[in-house]
Formats: structure tokens, C-alpha cells, sequence
């Protein structure tokens, strides 16, 4: 990777905070427990799954998922400013919570607004489509023989930070750039392979 930019390097480890309470890690991670919270997403039933979020963040006020998934539930039922301002003091906790950061970003996104419209105790990696992404696609290829799938790539650089291109842009990038060959280009991105262009030997 170019020392120009040092914040895309993968594939990494997305750090994922980590649940203080031990009652609260018994009890959610119990099926019935997960299972509610799948059922209200999957309905759609936002102002349902809101309630659900919203009483087990009264129950575990320390644990951070119980945060996280409130302040999302308020993200997918439109309530954005209140996940801004929910998720705000729990930002100032734990500033490097990229599960707080994304919810925010999301919200302020939703809103119109950008990344400076925060206050950040600290800043979030935002990552948009640019040469170093594409720099950073050619060295994970550069030593695999076997092609890699545009969502595989698009996937690893989720672990690094905030997206702000999708699937598409980055398909659409990697067939203009020469270093690399993309296979079953009528496919799209779901299908698309890509490789790193090989000099041949003389």
C-alpha cells in the first residue's frame, strides 16, 4: 500500500465492542432473544423494534450492543435526529465504537448532511471510491492466482471503515482501470470475478 494512505489496508480486523454485562450477554444471545429482535426487522415493524431496543437498553444502560441496536432501530424507523442524539453520549464513552460511529453516520447521511455536521470525539474512517481503493484491490490480488469476486472485495473493505461507494461503483472502477481483468463482465457485480493483470516473462 502507498504511505500516502495508510487507513486502507486489508484484510483487517473490524474491532466490535464487546458486551460488559454478563447477564445482558447470557440473556440476548439467547435464540428467543435474537429471534424477536430478526422477526421485527424482517416485518419492517420499525416502531415495534424501536420499543423492543428501547427496553433492553433501559434493562443494560452499560452495554454497548443494547446501545448500538437502539440507536439503529431509531435510524430504520426515520427517528434519526433522536438516534444523534441518543448515541452521542455513548459516542463520548467509547469514541472508537465504529458500531456508534456508522449508526451517526447513517443518520447524518439520512439527513442530508456529512461527517463534519458531528462533533466526533473521534473521527470515523470514511472511505470513498478513489485510486487508493483501487490501489488497495490490486495489492490483496496482486498475490492470489485465483480471482477474487467484486463482492468479496467490497466486503473486506467494510471491515475498515464507513462505505460510502457501493458494490456497482466499485465494479464500475475496476473495469476501467487496466490492471485488472474482469471476468463475466456481463454479469455484474454479483458475478464478476476479478484478477490482476500479469506481465508475461520473456
Amino acid at each position: 500500500m502507498k504511505e500516502k494512505s495508510n487507513i486502507i489496508k486489508f484484510p483487517g480486523n473490524r474491532s466490535k465492542s464487546r458486551a460488559s454485562h454478563d447477564e445482558y450477554h447470557h440473556e440476548f444471545h439467547d435464540f428467543e432473544a435474537w429471534e424477536a429482535l430478526v422477526e421485527l426487522r424482517e416485518a419492517e415493524n420499525y416502531p415495534g423494534l424501536v420499543r423492543y431496543c428501547k427496553r433492553r437498553a433501559e434493562r443494560f444502560p452499560d452495554d454497548p450492543y443494547s446501545q448500538f441496536y437502539l440507536g439503529e432501530a431509531y435510524v430504520l424507523n426515520g427517528e434519526y435526529e433522536k438516534a444523534i442524539e441518543f448515541l452521542s453520549e455513548h459516542h463520548k464513552k467509547r469514541s472508537d465504537n465504529m458500531d456508534f460511529q456508522h449508526v451517526i453516520l447513517d443518520a447524518l447521511f439520512a439527513l442530508g448532511k456529512n461527517e463534519n455536521d458531528f462533533d466526533w470525539t473521534e473521527k470515523p474512517v470514511i472511505l470513498r471510491m478513489s485510486s487508493d481503493i483501487l490501489d488497495a484491490c490490486y495489492d490483496f490480488l496482486k498475490p492470489k492466482r485465483k480471482p477474487r469476486s467484486v463482492v468479496e472485495l467490497h466486503i473486506e473493505f467494510v471491515m475498515e471503515g464507513y462505505l460510502l461507494f457501493t458494490e456497482e461503483d466499485l465494479f464500475k472502477a475496476l473495469v476501467q482501470d487496466q490492471r485488472f481483468i474482469v471476468d463475466n463482465l456481463d454479469e455484474g457485480p454479483l458475478f464478476a470475478e476479478v484478477r490482476v493483470l500479469r506481465k508475461r516473462r520473456r
